[in-house]
């Protein structure tokens, strides 16, 4: 018998063509293997509220799919048998992990005739928080008031994701913004007001840049004195270009992994606004933070982002449609060169946030900021 086999059990992608030929006597050819265009590695990480995923293949012979993680039964698969020869798109359907763990599913591929001989297996890992960086069981914060005249209220979908926020202030104006996410093309969209931004969507509904014709926000890499990009997990500004100002806010996270169920800090954080369309001056604010043991992962929104005040506060930031941005503790202390903003946090029987007071030495009175859920 002669086989030239060009399959290996253990890959580094399954996005390579996976074939195997060879012949089980003179009588008998056979031909047998998979190209994969999704999955494209062995792991594929998703979220706790990540929906769906597909598998696109073609297999040279006769199919089948088993799970190697037979307690899994929270990932499941369109079809688990096919014919050969046909490119297959198979849906995969998360349930949302509220366990408060990370899980694995695993499932191999194998040729009916030849199982021995073609095979590949592939895996889902879903953490334990959601696209946001919440906890899968988080409570959904419905609204935030301010005592200085600030209400902020959100909707949410099925997948705890929000989909309308609007913020009305002190002076009773009010913006509004909807949030659409289109998985099938990968976009997401926000309008604010007459405003429509974009951008490509990951697994966990989030964008690294929403751009539209008059605004733009998202990530923004730092760069050392060698013109290099600093990693994310070392550094990295979030910028919001809009029709009245821009807002950046640098957050230093001292070499902290920002995986999925990672524990991370901002060291610092430098806060800049400009004004454009009023005559304002410009404003530059260092803050070194300090955290206590307050997890920032047991309600939706990010509580940190009011620490500096609703003014200060970018609404897509406080949603924490941007994850990196949340620090998974809550803040005690943000000190600044001329100033300490000391933070009182009480929380619920859940330990997600029931109110904060926030005490600027800056200021005569505190700012009490209550959450309904």
């Amino acid at each position: 018998m002669k086989k030239n086999s060009l399959l290996t059990t253990a890959l580094a992608a399954l996005a390579a063509a996976v074939l195997t030929t060879g012949c089980l006597g003179d009588e008998d050819p056979y031909n047998a293997g998979f190209q994969f265009v999704k999955p494209a590695y062995v792991r594929t990480q998703v979220y706790a509220n990540t929906s769906t995923d597909s598998v696109v293949m073609l297999s040279m012979g006769a199919w089948q799919i088993n799970a190697d993680t037979p307690d899994a039964e929270w990932c499941t698969i369109d079809a688990r048998q096919g014919s050969p020869n046909i490119i297959y798109s198979l849906g995969v359907h998360f349930a949302q992990n509220t366990t408060g763990k990370s899980r694995l599913a695993q499932f191999t591929v194998s040729d009916v005739n030849h199982p021995d001989d073609a095979h590949a297996s592939w895996q889902y890992l879903q953490s334990a928080t959601r696209g946001d960086g919440s906890w899968g069981t988080a409570a959904l914060v419905k609204s935030v008031t301010s005592s200085d005249g600030w209400r902020v209220s959100i909707g949410y979908d099925e997948y705890s994701r929000p989909t309308q926020m609007s913020v009305r202030n002190p002076d009773g104006s009010t913006e509004q913004y909807r949030m659409d996410y289109n998985y099938a093309a990968a976009r997401l969209t926000v309008t604010i007001g007459s405003n429509t931004l974009t951008g490509a969507m990951d697994n966990g509904y989030q964008a690294e840049q929403l751009i539209g014709t008059a605004d733009t926000v998202g990530y923004v890499g730092q760069y050392d004195s060698y013109g290099l990009q600093i990693p994310f997990s070392h550094a990295f500004n979030y910028v919001a270009k809009r029709t009245a100002r821009i807002q950046a806010y640098a957050y230093l996270v001292g070499g902290k992994s920002l995986e999925p169920d990672s524990l991370h800090t901002a060291d610092s954080l430098v806060y800049y606004c400009q004004w454009k369309t009023v005559s304002r001056p410009s404003v530059v604010e260092r803050y070194k933070l300090e955290y206590g043991t307050m997890d920032n992962r047991c309600q939706t929104v990010d509580a940190n982002q009011l620490v500096l005040g609703m003014d200060k506060c970018d609404p897509l930031q406080l949603v924490a449609m941007f994850r990196y941005c949340r620090s998974t503790s809550i803040v005690t202390r943000a000190k600044a060169a001329d100033a300490t903003i000391d933070v009182k946090t009480e929380l619920n029987a859940d330990r997600s946030v029931s109110r904060m007071v926030v005490s600027d030495s800056r200021r005569d009175t505190d700012i009490t900021y209550e959450f309904e859920y």
